[in-house]
C-alpha cells in the first residue's frame, strides 16, 4: 500500500474557491481575480471533479456552500491567508513594511482618500493600503490589519477605538430644495422624495417622532442600498438623506450638498465609526501609525461640521 500524499487539486482551482468562499459571489470573485464568472464557474467544477464531491450548490441565483465546501472552504481560506501573511513579510523585507485597513466605501470617499496624501507624508516607510467593503471586517477570513467599522461595540475580540460620534441631518441638492421652497419646519420635507438607507431603515421614522410626532410615519419614498448610494442619490436631486455628520461634512462644505441644519438630530443615536485591530497587534508601530492618522482624520470633520452648525 502507498503512503504517498494525495495529489493538490490545480492551484487556479483553489483560488477560485478561496475568492468564492470569500467573497461568496461567482461575480465578485470573478473581479477580484480579474477572470469571467464563467472561468470560476470552470475552476470550481475542476476542484469538485478531483475530489468527486459537491462543494458549492445553486440557491436561486445564490451561490452557497455544501457542508462539505463550508468544511474545506475553512482550511483552504487558512491556508491562503498564511501564504498572504508570508508575501507581506517578503514585501516588508523589500519595501517597507505594508499594513492593509478594511473601510467602508462612504468612508474611504469622505474621510480615508481626501487625507491618505498626509499619512504618506507622515509615514514614508509605511505602506497603506485602503480595502473598501461594505460587508463587516473578517479578520479570520479577510488578509487586514486593521479596520474603520459602522456599528456598535464590543467586536468579538477585536480591540476598538470610537472615531466619531454620529448625528443626523437631513441634506439635499440645493435645486430640489429650491424647487420645494419655501421648507419653514420639519413637516414641510414630507413634500419632499425622502430616501432610505436600506441598511438602517428606521432613521425617517425616528427623526420625524423626535420633530413631528404626527407624521413619523411618512413612508421614505426612495430606497438606497448603502449609504454610499443613498447619498450620491441626494447629489442627483433625488431626494432628501439622513446623513450622518461629521462624516457628511466635506460634501456639505463644497457645495455638493445643503444640510438643515436647524433640525440635526443630537438625541438620535446613530451607529459611530471605530477603528478596530487584533488585541496581539496593540503595540505595532503600524497600527499606532494608522490610529493616529485617523484621529487627525476625525478631528478634521468634527471641525467642519462645526463650522456647519451640525
Amino acid at each position: 500500500m502507498s503512503n504517498a500524499p494525495s495529489p493538490l487539486p490545480p492551484l487556479a482551482s483553489l483560488r477560485a474557491f478561496e475568492a468564492l468562499a470569500r467573497s461568496g459571489s461567482v461575480k465578485l470573485a470573478s473581479e477580484s481575480l480579474n477572470l469571467t464568472p464563467s472561468a470560476i464557474t470552470h475552476q470550481i467544477r475542476t476542484l469538485e471533479a478531483h475530489f468527486g464531491i459537491q462543494l458549492v450548490q445553486r440557491n436561486g441565483r445564490n451561490i452557497e456552500l455544501t457542508e462539505n465546501g463550508a468544511i474545506y472552504a475553512s482550511a483552504v481560506l487558512s491556508a491562503f491567508n498564511e501564504l498572504f501573511r508570508a508575501s507581506d513579510l517578503l514585501e516588508d523585507r523589500k519595501r517597507g513594511p505594508i499594513v492593509r485597513v478594511s473601510v467602508t466605501p462612504t468612508f474611504a470617499m469622505l474621510a480615508a482618500l481626501p487625507h491618505l496624501e498626509r499619512f504618506r507624508i507622515d509615514n514614508p516607510g509605511l505602506d497603506l493600503r485602503l480595502e473598501a467593503k461594505n460587508t463587516l471586517a473578517d479578520f479570520e477570513r479577510d488578509n487586514i490589519d486593521a479596520a474603520v467599522q459602522f456599528g456598535e461595540p464590543p467586536f468579538g475580540s477585536l480591540t476598538y477605538h470610537r472615531l466619531l460620534r454620529s448625528r443626523a441631518a437631513p441634506c439635499a441638492d440645493l435645486k430640489l430644495l429650491d424647487r420645494f421652497a419655501p421648507i419653514q419646519h420639519p413637516e414641510d420635507l414630507t413634500k419632499l422624495p425622502l430616501i432610505k438607507v436600506a441598511t438602517a431603515p428606521e432613521l425617517w421614522p425616528r427623526w420625524f417622532e423626535e420633530y413631528e410626532p404626527q407624521v413619523a410615519t411618512k413612508e421614505p419614498d426612495l430606497v438606497g442600498d448603502s449609504l454610499l448610494t443613498a447619498i450620491q442619490m441626494a447629489r442627483s436631486s433625488m431626494g432628501v438623506v439622513l446623513a450622518p455628520f461629521p462624516l457628511i461634512a466635506p460634501l456639505v462644505s463644497s457645495g455638493a450638498l445643503t444640510v438643515m441644519a436647524q433640525w440635526g438630530s443630537k438625541s438620535m443615536a446613530l451607529r459611530d465609526f471605530y477603528f478596530t485591530h487584533r488585541g496581539v497587534d496593540g503595540s505595532s508601530e503600524k497600527i499606532k501609525a494608522v490610529h493616529k492618522w485617523l484621529k487627525v482624520v476625525a478631528k478634521a470633520l468634527e471641525t467642519d461640521s462645526r463650522k456647519l452648525g451640525v
